[in-house]
């Protein structure tokens, strides 16, 4: 028998907890953990994320809501000491230096515990709760929210399905989507669906009507089209598709059904005017297939 058909068969993750699972494994096996245990490095600043760590347990734990919310209100940031650095995420398969994950905790750990002593103390409470409503709307503006934003790529695009499956089944799935071309066409149809829908269009998306360009797209048919049209493929295809698969809804109209916001940058035919964004905001009667 060969040394190859001796080999153990490869691993196999359907799902992102066996992915986790088996590459939490693999740094334990290549000894990745040391380094996510050791919080010195010349990559970020250690000092200013752990400082930020010992005033949030401190707060936390002293139960003082003024002095938590005014740490959440005056240094929370998503890049804290450069925490948010790419270099930082490519020593292991999975995570970082603890620190930062200790540091990420615990600013969710002081938000839930500022809530719960405030309530707790009723009346008592040093802060008023209309005032405490407002700082907190201010710092979660500030602070910025979580997109995800969809390539192009074609037939490439169709694995952002199983990027979404991943997020939806971790309870990560952001409320706002911006997707270009083939992100576009799976960005529009995930923002029409309600939370209810989601599973059946993850299930059933890849193996539904996406002939987007028809089926005359032979090389001569290609040639010909660009000199007679000036494109490559043909729009009424993808026009047809997608109202299959949206209807005429509008950006407004999906907005209001779903809570999430759809984005759809449209290049102007113009080399002079920049880029559109479309949205609920900047385009609310736009229906979203045409934007497509």
């Amino acid at each position: 028998m060969s040394h190859t058909n001796s080999l153990p068969p490869p691993l196999q993750a359907e799902t992102y907890a066996d992915w986790k699972a088996i590459v939490t494994e693999l740094d334990s096996i290549e000894g990745n953990e040391a380094w996510k245990e050791d919080d010195v490095s010349d990559e970020y600043d250690y000092a200013l994320v752990a400082a930020r760590l010992q005033e949030l347990d401190e707060a936390r734990l002293s139960c003082d809501p003024e002095r938590m919310l005014f740490l959440l209100r005056t240094s929370l940031t998503r890049s804290l000491g450069h925490m948010g650095r790419l270099r930082l995420y490519k020593h292991s398969h999975i995570g970082t230096k603890k620190l930062i994950e200790r540091y990420i905790d615990s600013a969710c750990q002081t938000l839930a515990a500022l809530l719960d002593v405030s309530d707790k103390m009723g009346v008592e409470c040093p802060i008023d709760p209309h005032d405490m409503v407002q700082q907190l709307q201010e710092t979660r503006a500030s602070f910025g929210r979580t997109a995800l934003l969809l390539s192009g790529g074609g037939t490439f695009g169709m694995n952002h399905i199983g990027v979404i499956r991943a997020l939806w089944e971790s309870g990560m799935l952001p409320h706002i989507v911006s997707g270009a071309s083939a992100g576009s066409i799976v960005g529009a149809v995930l923002c029409v669906k309600l939370d209810e829908e989601i599973p059946h269009v993850l299930d059933h998306f890849c193996y539904g009507n996406l002939d987007v360009f028809g089926e005359a797209n032979g090389l001569m048919d290609q040639v010909l089209r660009v000199r007679s049209d000036g494109a490559l493929f043909q729009i009424d295809h993808l026009k047809l598709v997608m109202q299959d698969h949206l209807g005429d809804m509008t950006f407004q109209e999906a907005y209001n059904r779903t809570g999430r916001i759809l984005n759809i940058p449209v290049s102007s035919s113009s080399l002079y005017e920049l880029p559109r964004l479309l949205n609920y905001i900047t385009a609310p009667h736009v229906m979203i297939w045409s934007a497509v």
